[in-house]
C-alpha cells in the first residue's frame, strides 16, 4: 500500500510540471515554467535531448536558432493499440492483439528565460511503401480523418464504417462479424488518439525532467 501510494504521489509530482496543455485536432501545445533558467540554459537542455533521442536517419532537426529560441525537428513516433482485426479472424494466431501506426510528426519549440512552449504537431500516417501497395489514397486519407485529438466525428466514422463494410464484403466476411468490426471501429480509434496524446505530453515531460535535473557533478 505504501509503495502504491508513492507511486501516485510521484506521478502527480511528474505531472504537475506542465503548466498548460491546449489540445488541437492534430496538436498538442505545452506551456511549461522553469523558473531561475535562462533561455541559453533551457535551449542546450533541450538540443541535448534531441541529439540523444532523435538520432536516427528518419529524424531531422530542421531549424536551431539558439538567439531567436526556436528549434523545429521532424521524426517518427508509433502507438500501440488494439488491433480489431481479431474479430475478423478470432482463430488466426498469426494476428497479433496489437497493431502499429506510426506518425510523422513535427515538434516546435520556442525558449525564453525561464520558460519555454512546445508545439507536437501530427503531420499525416507513415506507411512502409509496402504497405502503400494495398492501401488506397481514399483509405489512407480516411485513416488520417481519424486522427482528432478532440474528438472523432460521427460522419468520419460513417464514412470509414461504409468503406469497410464494403471490403469486407467482397472478402467474404459474414454479416455478424462486418458489425462487431462496425463497432470497433471508433473505440479503436479514440483507444489511438488518447494514446498519442498521452505520448505527446510524456515526451514533453521528459524533456521538462532533462531541464530541470540537478546536476551530476561534471
Amino acid at each position: 500500500m505504501k509503495k502504491l501510494i508513492l507511486g501516485l504521489l510521484m506521478a502527480v509530482s511528474f505531472y504537475s510540471n506542465a503548466q498548460e496543455y491546449k489540445i488541437e485536432e492534430k496538436a498538442v501545445t505545452g506551456i511549461f515554467e522553469v523558473p531561475n533558467k535562462s533561455k541559453a540554459e533551457i535551449f542546450s537542455a533541450i538540443s541535448k535531448w534531441i541529439s540523444i533521442n532523435y538520432n536516427s536517419g528518419k529524424s531531422v532537426t530542421q531549424l536551431s536558432d539558439a538567439e531567436g529560441g526556436n528549434i523545429v525537428v521532424k521524426g517518427i513516433n508509433e502507438i500501440t493499440y488494439s488491433n480489431n482485426a481479431r474479430i475478423l479472424y478470432p482463430n488466426m494466431k498469426s494476428i497479433p492483439d496489437t497493431a502499429i501506426m506510426k506518425f510523422n510528426h513535427l515538434i516546435e519549440i520556442n525558449v525564453k528565460d525561464n520558460k519555454y512552449r512546445i508545439i507536437y504537431k501530427i503531420v499525416d500516417i507513415y506507411y512502409e511503401p509496402s504497405a502503400t501497395a494495398y492501401l488506397t489514397a481514399e483509405m489512407i486519407k480516411m485513416n488520417y480523418d481519424c486522427i482528432n485529438l478532440i474528438g472523432i466525428s460521427d460522419s468520419t466514422i460513417l464514412a470509414i464504417s461504409d468503406y469497410s463494410e464494403t471490403n469486407l464484403k467482397k472478402g467474404l466476411i459474414g454479416k455478424e462479424k462486418r458489425e462487431k468490426y462496425r463497432e470497433s471501429l471508433k473505440p479503436m480509434y479514440e483507444e489511438l488518439n488518447s494514446k498519442i496524446v498521452t505520448e505527446m505530453k510524456t515526451t514533453m515531460l521528459l524533456i521538462n525532467k532533462t531541464i530541470t535535473a540537478t546536476s551530476d557533478g561534471w
